[in-house]
């Protein structure tokens, strides 16, 4: 069952628009996977099943290194590289262009999707929640440029930008850093506006708000924590 709740839709000029959020939803490890497919009466052990599994993790690991796709009844892969090439003659340059591996389901998970059942269930979350981050030099959703004005829009974003705990965080994919942006131009409940820092190492990242601001920007005691769903990519100044 995939539950949702609905939340004000910011990113409309209309009062009554709602989006929706999945919520609650359970994560599996490799163990709890193999867990289920005991219990379905398979006449493999599961020691068996184990390095069945973890063997064709590293195969399917080992295609995508070597620069391979995969097209299995579960995903599909593809890459994609992104970034400016000056010339004709230009190379692949990490500091510039950002190699990324596109994953797509299968046709397995394309048809678990449609048999999935839906559930409404009531928010009770009270953390800040990112709708859209953009660069605003160029107008791109995707690729924030180091240094350029980053915007994020959502709900219980205000925070205490004194407070070197609080902010907006770039967390760096790479390095697994936060990055924290300390030049603020906007700072409010539903709109904040900064410069993503030069330190923020190019390639793939996501966005932090940690505030210790309530629903109403009333100070909190204990810090609130959040993250944007989708990974954005830094490109060098």
């Amino acid at each position: 069952m995939i539950k949702y709740a609905l939340r004000e839709n910011l990113l409309t000029a209309e009062p009554d628009d709602y989006m929706a959020q999945v919520t609650d939803s359970q994560v599996y490890t490799l163990d709890e996977i193999v867990d289920r497919m005991t219990k379905r009466g398979t006449t493999v052990t599961r020691t068996d099943l184990v390095a069945i599994m973890q063997l064709y993790g590293e195969e399917c690991a080992a295609i995508v290194e070597e620069g391979g796709s995969l097209n299995t009844p579960l995903i599909n892969t593809s890459y994609s590289i992104t970034g400016v090439f000056t010339g004709e003659d230009d190379n692949f340059d990490k500091s510039r262009h950002t190699l990324k591996l596109n994953v797509t389901p299968g046709t397995l998970l394309k048809e678990a999707v449609k048999k999935a059942k839906t559930s409404k269930v009531e928010s009770s979350n009270t953390d800040p929640y990112i709708t859209k981050v953009s660069d605003k030099v160029n107008a791109s959703t995707s690729e924030i440029k180091a240094g350029s004005v980053m915007e994020l829009l959502g709900s219980r974003l205000k925070f205490d930008k004194e407070d070197i705990e609080q902010g907006v965080f770039a967390v760096s994919s790479s390095d697994g850093k936060a990055y924290r942006c300390p030049v603020v131009i906007e700072n409010k409940p539903a709109r904040v506006i900064v410069l993503l820092d030069l330190s923020v190492p190019a390639g793939e990242f996501t966005v932090e708000i940690r505030t210790k601001f309530n629903e109403k920007s009333r100070p909190l005691k204990t810090m609130k924590t959040g993250r944007f769903r989708k990974t954005l990519t830094c490109t060098a100044e």
